[in-house]
């Protein structure tokens, strides 16, 4: 789905994305995680990508995990200093990279030909399903 070509966009987009994922019965730390971090990657897209086609997103639910996907068209982007940057506390942005590394099970950069940003958040095991494993 084309999230959004402007910042003023994202709330409409996660709106809708909150609404799918609370149709999934998702544990609700799950969803707000998602939420957040889907949120600033496409943020930093918008802002810093400089692409006229917007950010792209999509969301797979597998058994065991979820993995988000937000794709921008710009130039891309270095992101090996600023993944082990500590965000400035007095600064008004700066989170977006740190947040996404802290609520997701793993992220991953990609840049060729823009950026894709995968987000992976594993699913918590079901009681039932860790007795049938034992």
């Amino acid at each position: 789905m084309v999230i959004a070509h402007d910042v003023s966009e994202l709330r409409a987009a996660r709106d809708e994305l909150r609404l799918y994922l609370e149709s999934r019965s998702l544990p609700a730390d799950v969803t707000y995680d998602l939420l957040t971090c889907v949120q600033e990657a496409c943020k930093n897209a918008l802002r810093f990508a400089g692409s006229p086609r917007g950010v792209r997103a999509s969301v797979v639910i597998g058994s065991s995990e979820i993995v988000a996907t937000v794709r921008d068209y710009g130039a891309g982007f270095d992101v090996g200093p600023l993944a082990a940057a500590l965000p400035d506390p007095y600064s008004e942005s700066g989170r977006g990279l740190f947040l996404m590394m802290k609520l997701m099970d793993r992220v991953e950069f990609h840049c060729d030909h823009g950026t894709r940003v995968r987000l992976h958040k594993l699913l918590p095991v079901a009681p039932a399903q860790r007795a049938r494993a034992a």
